[in-house]
């Protein structure tokens, strides 16, 4: 999955301009006082809005104190970043952070209740010492969390206080620069960031500030108080970061500062700007961009915050966003940048259309599958650049500094832009699809294979040719988060005959279909170009980003009706860097081989061709080129890791062909056993792993031999490992025999694996105790060991205790275990054998049924992810419950357990519903268990019927009449059907209401009531009329027998109509009773 690009924190991390810190610090300068009087001693425990009066020789001290803390922050900031040490850092070498923490601390919490809040000094001091140790995180890592939260919340009182001050006394924010106010916002920008939530009694006062600065400054871009504008903004964002819902009731008031500050902005009075020099305009312009910045900032941080805020508004968002994500510096000639407007779309980027073959342009031939040509991108990107490092608003003594700063600045406007779409696809993906056209290329125009420059603004245009190395990283990740939460909508991917041949229907209406087509191809041949396009002075980060990128498409994007050779596009693209000197280019390279190895849809294309090039066409075809990477000892350590992982993926999805090579993959794990390296150790037994799993459900499986010779040359040592992954691997590796192949080996062989695999039951660590739970839970399935009651005991005990396992992974996999065992009883109870039933009477005595009915209940009452096991061993248990062990519980287990099945299946998740509706199934399929009337039996003297009679059936026909899900009623149907009896339905009243339950479910079917369930239960609709069918059928059958307590029948006084009675006897077959399936893991 692709990574997050970095945090963008520049809005916080502002530094201000020198001549603004030169100021601050000739205003702080003061002669050193000897010592400072020991008056922060208590100040972090008293109240934040409390006050201290300093004495003038108190202050001085502790303005020296702080000035220092400054110095030292610095210095400490400098060291971290590896740059040189300024003279004041190398003065004050900080030992030991936590005590400079501590003492800074001390130092705030002093100045937040000593230092005025009108005296300028004070003011400017504190807010570039605070600014200096929030910028650098200083203070979050030491001492207890409350105190913290004190300091932020006095830092805010301080300054909010301060800016009143210059909002309502001599000086005014129109009538002044605002630098005093702008410090102010700035440090408190700094203090607010992921503290939103600490300041919450605060942000009625901070947000009004907020929206009087936005609001009444939006109109005046060109003004001095513009970065007072840019502070607010900062402050919007740090303050609704990582916040949630707590402020929600403003979220939608936030968005309309930023909508309306995005929207207003770069709306430049060109007659007004020709008066002033290239100086004053050059600023200006940088103004407006960080200003923006700024804002998309915020707008990116409130969009992940709100999800409902993104499905509400993201037509207008996708406007803004897509306005500046294209965004490039514009000259004063060129027309204003709109909403409808771009880089692209005033000439800095021109579109061009794909050239046909018959054309004179410059075309480079590329060998490989699916495309011949790419057309040369050179001049497309030479406009680019031309138009970015233009001279003529500058005069011919300027130096370049001013262009390449305002690369850096048009960068982080598209920057913010692409976190701002990042948001929208991780919270509103579905809505995001129908604008996928606004930054995706689609077009119909005749083509073949063919590459070329960008037509429309595209992020395959911002990957391929945007100049700042950081931004192509972001829409990298951004595309790639596009793609794999579209999987769905890009399945629906065509390309039909008159799509690329420019045909265009009658009609001229392009199907969704044919549009997410030519979307799907578009990306393949620009991302193919931008990679064939990746030269040595591009940015190492930003050109792995591109190949995991390309890997994230091929992984989301469906090929089934799409011409073939598109995914090879990329393939051949990026198989040079496979073989690449730089191992981060090879362990991408192959993460991208391995995501095209496990697209289903283009697995013709891949056996066709990577996995079976003809030769000469290459020097070395790709399974050869990663049978060689894991056989070299002198490559890197993670590319023979990767290269692991790319088998893996062929034994997975192709397992025949990994078959075909199996002798020389044999021999490479055979050399790594005596690799210290655990990360190769593990790569190859996670291979190994996945290719004996897959040889379970291939043509040719694997024979006993076959295991024999894998057991003895790769399983068997990994036990003798004291590496806890290595032996939870090996676990791993033995689960997946089949059960015929275990039968076969020789029994020394068996006696071995069963020992090796009970023992690490009681491992140390808690991966190697779940992997031999799984392998247990397969194991006792077999019938080779299940009529083996000492085997069956010993596997028994070792799973029961692990299901009190404080380890959660441990548990799911024992309960599993356990739910496979109860499955395993009635597997053998079901065997006619004398020898099976001689087995199952010395397995299920009592304490052994005790302790496995104690250990499901506690199963059931446990974490969701175990409740399913729980439920299916309560139900598999109770089916093969003797008659006599069933009298003696029925007042305690096993009516905690009925009780516990009933509660599933009323309440729950949809999976222990099913679940609770298939045990109830099993529980029924007893002829022992008692249910419904009495009469005639030993629980007569109890009641007329059995206790949970009426709750069980009640149960039953609110899942048929209530549950949303299809697959729960048919569960619950079929439990319905399984009592061969009249009595075991209980009295005669119940048993008619059942009937006019299941004859109005019938009915309600029939209407097709689409809108009170999902779509996609509608697959299963058929399966649910035949069995409510054939469940009416069963009871009408029945109400013709005799009730328990009389020797004739009670009719149930209802007439069927004749089309429902055609339909019920259409429904009767032949069908023997069969055992419950063992659900998967």
């Amino acid at each position: 999955m692709a990574q997050p690009p970095p945090r963008q924190r520049h809005g916080r991390h502002h530094r201000g301009t020198g001549n603004q810190r030169r100021q601050g610090q000739d205003a702080m300068h003061t002669h050193r006082q000897p010592t400072l009087l020991s008056t922060t001693k208590d100040l972090n425990q008293g109240n934040a809005t409390s006050t201290q009066t300093l004495s003038s020789q108190e202050k001085e001290e502790l303005r020296q104190a702080l000035i220092k803390i400054q110095e030292q922050a610095k210095a400490m900031s400098n060291k971290h970043k590896d740059t040189q040490e300024s003279e004041a850092g190398s003065r004050d070498i900080v030992s030991d952070p936590t005590d400079f923490s501590k003492n800074a601390q001390d130092k705030l919490f002093l100045a937040c209740k000593g230092f005025s809040n009108t005296e300028p000094e004070d003011i400017n001091l504190l807010s570039i010492v605070v600014f200096a140790l929030f910028n650098s995180d200083q203070l979050k890592s030491s001492g207890p969390a409350s105190t913290y939260q004190r300091l932020v919340e006095s830092l805010c009182i301080y300054f909010l206080s301060a800016f009143r001050h210059y909002q309502s006394g001599v000086c005014s924010l129109i009538e002044t620069s605002g630098k005093e106010q702008v410090d102010i916002l700035r440090a408190l920008s700094s203090v607010l960031f992921e503290n939103g939530a600490v300041v919450k009694e605060h942000f009625p006062d901070m947000f009004e500030i907020i929206n009087g600065i936005c609001a009444s400054q939006r109109q005046q871009s060109l003004s001095p108080s513009s970065e007072l504008r840019r502070m607010a903004l900062n402050c919007l964002a740090n303050l609704v970061h990582k916040t949630g819902s707590l402020y929600a009731t403003t979220h939608d008031k936030m968005y309309e500062i930023l909508y309306l500050n995005l929207t207003g902005s770069l709306q430049f009075e060109f007659v007004s700007l020709a008066a002033l020099s290239s100086t004053v305009r050059r600023k200006d312009r940088a103004s407006e961009r960080k200003l923006i910045s700024s804002a998309l900032r915020a707008l990116h941080f409130l969009l992940q915050e709100d999800k409902q805020l993104s499905v509400r508004s993201i037509t207008p968002i996708m406007d803004v966003i897509c306005k500046y994500m294209f965004f490039t510096s514009e000259h004063g000639s060129q027309p204003n940048l709109t909403t409808s407007t771009s880089a692209f779309t005033v000439g800095v980027l021109k579109r061009q259309s794909y050239i046909p073959p018959s054309s004179n342009a410059p075309v480079t031939k590329v060998s490989g599958h699916g495309g011949q040509y790419i057309t040369d991108l050179d001049q497309s990107y030479q406009s680019y650049r031309s138009v970015q490092s233009s001279d003529s608003e500058y005069s011919d003594t300027e130096s370049g500094i001013h262009q390449i700063q305002r690369r850096q600045y048009d960068g982080k406007v598209r920057l913010n832009a692409l976190l701002c779409l990042q948001a929208l696809a991780r919270t509103a993906s579905k809505q995001l699809q129908p604008h996928w056209p606004k930054f995706l290329t689609t077009s119909n125009t005749p083509a073949t294979m063919y590459f070329g420059s960008h037509k429309t603004p595209s992020l395959v245009g911002i990957i391929g040719t945007d100049p700042i190395p950081t931004v192509r990283s972001a829409a990298c990740v951004v595309l790639a988060n596009i793609m794999e939460s579209s999987k769905q909508y890009l399945a629906m991917a065509e390309e039909k005959v008159a799509t690329y041949t420019g045909l265009r229907s009658q009609t001229g209406v392009m199907a969704l279909s044919e549009r997410v087509g030519l979307i799907t191809r578009e990306l393949h041949t620009g991302l193919a170009a931008a990679i064939a396009g990746i030269e040595d002075s591009l940015d190492h980060t930003a050109a792995i980003q591109m190949v995991k990128c390309c890997a994230s498409v091929v992984a989301s994007c469906s090929y089934e009706r799409m011409r073939p050779g598109l995914p090879l596009l990329l393939y051949d693209a990026i198989k040079p860097f496979v073989s690449h000197t730089d191992s981060g280019f090879q362990t991408t390279a192959l993460s991208f081989v391995s995501s095209l190895l496990g697209n289903s849809t283009a697995s013709t294309q891949v056996r066709e061709t990577v996995l079976g090039e003809p030769e000469g066409v290459s020097p070395q075809n790709l399974l050869d080129s990663l049978l060689q990477l894991v056989r070299d000892r002198q490559t890197p350590v993670l590319v023979r890791v990767e290269a692991w992982g790319t088998l893996r993926s062929l034994a997975q999805h192709h397992f025949e062909i990994a078959q075909t090579i199996w002798h020389q993959i044999d021999k490479a794990l055979e050399d790594e056993q005596d690799i210290e390296d655990l990360r190769l150790r593990s790569a190859g037994l996670l291979f190994l792993d996945e290719y004996l799993k897959s040889s379970l459900h291939a043509q040719s499986p694997l024979t006993a031999e076959g295991w024999k010779d894998v057991l003895e040359r790769h399983i068997l040592q990994a036990f003798a490992e004291d590496n806890p992954t290595i032996k939870a691997l090996g676990c791993d590796c033995v689960s997946h025999i089949s059960s015929a192949a275990f039968e076969d080996l020789p029994p020394r062989l068996q006696m071995l694996i069963l020992s090796l695999v009970l023992g690490t039951v009681q491992d140390e660590a808690p991966v190697t105790r779940s992997s031999a739970c799984r392998a247990i839970g397969v194991f006792i399935l077999f019938p080779f060991l299940r009529e083996d009651s000492t085997h069956v005991l010993d596997m028994a005990s070792a799973v029961l205790s692990l299901c009190h396992d404080p380890n959660m992974a441990v548990r799911v996999r024992a309960s599993w275990a356990v739910g496979n065992l109860c499955d395993s009883l009635v597997l053998l109870k079901g065997d006619s054998t004398e020898h099976a039933a001689v087995a199952m009477d010395e397995i299920l005595t009592l304490p052994t049924w005790t302790r496995i009915m104690r250990t499901a209940l506690m199963i059931s009452q446990d974490h969701e992810k175990l409740k399913s096991n729980g439920i299916r061993a309560i139900g598999g248990l109770l089916r093969v419950t003797f008659e006599g062990i069933l009298e003696r519980e029925r007042h305690s287990l096993v009516k905690d357990a009925v009780n516990v099945l009933i509660k599933n299946i009323e309440q729950g998740s949809l999976k222990g519903r099913w679940n609770a509706c298939y045990a109830i199934q099993n529980v029924l399929l007893n002829d022992d268990f008692p249910i419904g009337s009495t009469y005639g039996t030993s629980y007569a003297c109890d009641s007329d019927e059995v206790s949970w009679t009426d709750q069980v059936y009640s149960a039953l026909l609110q899942a048929i009449q209530q549950s949303r899900n299809f697959k729960v009623r048919i569960n619950a149907c079929a439990a319905l059907t399984v009592p061969k009896t009249r009595a075991k339905y209980g009295n005669q009243s119940r048993f008619q209401n059942m009937t006019e339950v299941l004859l109005k479910a019938v009915d309600n079917l029939d209407k097709n009531d689409r809108g009170e369930h999902d779509y996609g239960e509608f697959q299963y609709r058929d399966q649910l009329e035949l069995k409510l069918l054939r469940c009416l059928d069963h009871l009408l059958q029945l109400a013709m027998s005799p009730s328990p307590s009389s020797a004739t029948a009670s009719p149930l006084g209802i007439e069927l109509d004749p089309a429902m009675k055609q339909r019920i006897v259409a429904t009767r077959v032949v069908a023997s009773p069969s055992v419950p399936s063992v659900p998967s893991e």
